[in-house]
């Protein structure tokens, strides 16, 4: 029997070391900050509270990021009613996301392909899965 949990921890522990590693040398930027980007630009404009939630970080954290983002021209803040705002995903920040996924996805792909997984089948199950969830 599997230990799935653990297995999907180790996993993804990995993949996101690796992936941390390759966007640092090549883009300078974590990858944490690079899956914000990723979520905004894909499901944006979102507000921070919203953005915190889909990824499991605290506010703060989120916050913090969304300075730090914003300082280097990679997001920007647009008034949304009161005083929220929503965080867009400015021009050069999408040309990260482009290049962060130009990157990442022939490692990933090399990572399953030398595994022997079907891609479909694993991108299939983890769908499945995410949907389950309530991630999808």
């Amino acid at each position: 029997m599997y230990d799935i949990p653990l297995l999907l921890h180790r996993i993804v522990h990995q993949m996101d070391r690796a992936a941390d590693r390759v966007l640092r040398e090549e883009l300078d930027i974590s990858h944490r900050r690079a899956i914000v980007l990723l979520v905004v630009e894909s499901e944006g404009p979102l507000n921070q509270r919203e953005l915190a939630s889909r990824l499991g970080h605290t506010e703060p954290a989120i916050s913090a990021m969304m300075r730090e983002l914003a300082d280097r021209g990679l997001v920007r803040f647009e008034s949304a009613s009161g005083r929220e705002r929503q965080v867009l995903v400015t021009d050069e920040g999408r040309r990260l996301v482009v290049a962060s996924r130009l990157l990442l996805g022939p490692m990933f792909d090399d990572v399953i392909r030398r595994t022997g997984v079907d891609d479909d089948e694993l991108g299939a199950q983890l769908h499945r899965l995410a949907t389950g969830l309530g991630v999808a």
